[in-house]
């Protein structure tokens, strides 16, 4: 097995006939977004009832992150990043109503996933933004199966209004990987080439720039000098225990840790918000029977591209 890019089918559903077609989505925003949210949460697939979890944590990110009251209510400009997702859980997405309405699903079937895998990584993509591009990488070297999902996607870069009109406008191209990284202290040798194949990813000729988000499973010491070390940059600017996501819900013997992570290729005009942790204390079920949803807190950012007239080599 080679650490080749696969092509992978986004899906949009089709009301009228009630069913997921591969493709993009042809619903056109009537304005070009020069920003998008982004949304990261390990959803965790070693508990039990997958589906309930995962019914609430899409209804947790539709009504209180993106305060969509009803179903009918579109969220603004944003992709969402899953990892975890059990593949006996995967119609549960698919069979969400706000998702629906409003968002294409990468990829269309957990067949996309590597072969044995009983788990993996699920993106959507808000119809507001044009997806050019799905592919996904099955890590040779991962010893549990997993992968990294990246989709191009076209943004409007704001021109710098001292060398052109205010009214100008260019169109860029944004590269989003999730991704979930061998877990362990001795996976750590494993998480390096992992996050290396993704950081070359999202450098490549032709991108204004590149986010990763996911589970990084930094538990080793070796961990935190990663992400520099592939050439990327960690958009966290605290210290590392107020970034904590793991190790709470509920507390854990092991040392609490900043697993997950939302990276990001360094270039000037490409801006991304230091994360928010969400998805904190929050639980699912009756009030006799309340259970944590993910063991993991979620990542909230938002991502801009600024376009200047000296970046014209990378418009598409």
């Amino acid at each position: 097995m080679t650490d080749a890019h696969r092509e992978i089918q986004p899906a949009h559903y089709i009301p009228e006939s009630k069913q997921w077609l591969p493709g993009p989505s042809q619903d056109r925003a009537e304005h070009m977004s020069s920003f998008m949210r982004v949304v990261s949460w390990n959803v965790d697939c070693m508990r039990a009832e997958p589906d309930l979890r995962l019914d609430a944590a899409l209804s947790y990110i539709q009504h209180h992150v993106f305060k969509c009251r009803t179903n009918r209510r579109c969220p603004e400009p944003c992709s969402i990043l899953l990892q975890g997702v059990l593949a006996t859980a995967f119609n549960t997405i698919l069979n969400n109503k706000w998702v629906q309405n409003f968002f294409v699903v990468i990829p269309s079937t957990t067949d996309a996933w590597p072969k044995l895998a009983k788990y993996g990584s699920v993106t959507l993509l808000s119809r507001s933004i044009d997806i050019t591009k799905s592919t996904s990488i099955h890590f040779s070297c991962s010893e549990s199966q997993l992968h990294a999902i990246f989709i191009d996607v076209k943004l409007s870069g704001l021109l710098d209004t001292a060398k052109a009109p205010p009214s100008s406008e260019s169109v860029v191209t944004l590269r989003i990987a999730n991704t979930h990284l061998d877990p362990l202290p001795d996976g750590a040798p494993i998480r390096e080439k992992q996050l290396k194949l993704v950081a070359n990813a999202l450098m490549q000729d032709g991108l204004f720039g590149g986010i990763v988000g996911g589970d990084f499973n930094a538990v080793s010491p070796n961990d935190s000098a990663l992400v520099e070390s592939v050439g990327l940059l960690d958009a966290w600017s605290g210290d590392d225990e107020g970034g904590f996501t793991w190790g709470y819900q509920p507390r854990s013997p092991l040392t609490p840790g900043r697993l997950d992570k939302l990276v990001y290729t360094p270039r000037p005009g490409f801006f991304i918000d230091t994360p928010k942790k969400i998805a904190v204390g929050k639980k699912y079920g009756k009030l006799t029977r309340r259970r944590w949803i993910s063991d993991h807190y979620a990542l909230l950012t938002r991502v801009q591209c600024v376009f200047f007239a000296s970046d014209a080599s990378d418009v598409i």
